[in-house]
């Protein structure tokens, strides 16, 4: 039953994605500044005939880039430069404006002010936006932070008998909803999104429809990371919970997982303070037993974030947090 989530080497969390956009658009307004300010400074300007274009891939792009080669005139004599600038395939036989190195004609670039204004106001608006994110995730993880109770789930609530429930989430959105429903399909207790974000942590709402309870949440993205081991089993999910690593405040709220194999399906036995809380067995999208028995193999092969669960406990917020949890990060051993 010991708790044993892998140490990861690189861990980049929203705050982390955030940085990154940072430093992205930093690095745009840099080159806008280059391209705009010193790239071919002293250079004079001309015009010169697109006399071929050169096909070619960039990186692991399908669509082709074209770079043009030109011919202008300095002096009276006539000179061929191959640009490094793409331009659009229709360019073939027509004039462009270029640069050339007055001590050295022979020099050339593209005369393209468009390319830095475009990296220029690009970089202010992704630096603004990171810097925007960055202020007002620290202030609603800060408002959060006042307001909720110290312990993260209610007390236990045994009940006497036992009783099936699903985990299901939401497809086709990169928000990450789910719930927990009951055989009936009646939602008991769900996550819900109320401002997502691209790269900073997305705000959540978390609602216990039994005790009519609604609480907010930071959810930050989900990180796959690797530890200083040679197997993909030490590869590490996680992601942050209210500005803290999750399994990290699972743990310390007395989770543990137990992990095992049923079949093609994962299996998982909660405990916390070291009872069991539930039995969860991974399913396809057809957490239903009454929907996946006409379906065969099929029902058979597991999906992430699709659960069957088997418990006591009448307080949800406990393993609905532990299943929201294993459903992002989609990790394989939790023990």
């Amino acid at each position: 039953m010991k708790f044993n989530p892998f140490k990861p080497l690189i861990k980049v969390t929203g705050k982390g994605m955030t940085g990154i956009f940072l430093i992205a658009g930093i690095v745009m307004i840099a080159l806008g500044v280059y391209f705009g300010f010193f790239q071919g400074k002293g250079y004079e300007e001309t015009t010169a005939v697109v006399t071929d274009l050169r096909e070619e891939y960039v990186g692991d792009s399908t669509t082709p880039s074209y770079f043009p080669t030109v011919r202008y005139t300095v002096g009276g004599k006539e000179y061929t430069a191959d640009l490094g600038s793409s331009v659009n395939k229709n360019k073939l036989g027509t004039e462009i404006k270029i640069k050339y190195d007055p001590t050295n004609p022979a020099k050339a670039i593209e005369n393209a002010p468009g390319i830095a204004i475009y990296l220029l106001i690009a970089g202010v608006l992704i630096t603004a936006f990171a810097v925007y994110s960055l202020v007002t995730n620290k202030k609603k993880n800060e408002e959060l932070a006042e307001s909720r109770p110290t312990e993260l789930f209610g007390a236990p609530q045994p009940g006497l008998e036992e009783r099936k429930l699903y985990f299901v989430t939401d497809l086709g959105t990169a928000k990450g909803t789910c719930h927990i429903e009951d055989a009936n399909r009646t939602v008991l207790y769900e996550a819900v999104s109320t401002k997502f974000s691209l790269i900073a942590d997305s705000e959540m709402e978390f609602v216990d429809h039994m005790l009519g309870r609604r609480t907010a949440h930071m959810v930050g993205k989900t990180v796959t990371s690797s530890s200083n081991g040679l197997f993909v089993l030490d590869n590490h999910s996680t992601f942050d919970f209210d500005g803290r690593d999750i399994w990290k405040q699972l743990h310390e709220n007395g989770i543990r997982i137990a992990t095992g194999l049923n079949g093609l399906k994962w299996a998982y036995t909660i405990y916390r303070d070291d009872v069991e809380i539930a039995r969860v067995i991974s399913t396809n999208k057809l957490v239903h037993e009454e929907d996946a028995e006409a379906k065969g193999i099929i029902a058979k092969v597991p999906f992430p974030g699709f659960f069957r669960i088997t418990t006591k406990e009448q307080n949800l917020d406990a393993i609905f947090l532990t299943l929201f949890a294993i459903g992002r990060t989609d990790m394989m051993f939790y023990d």
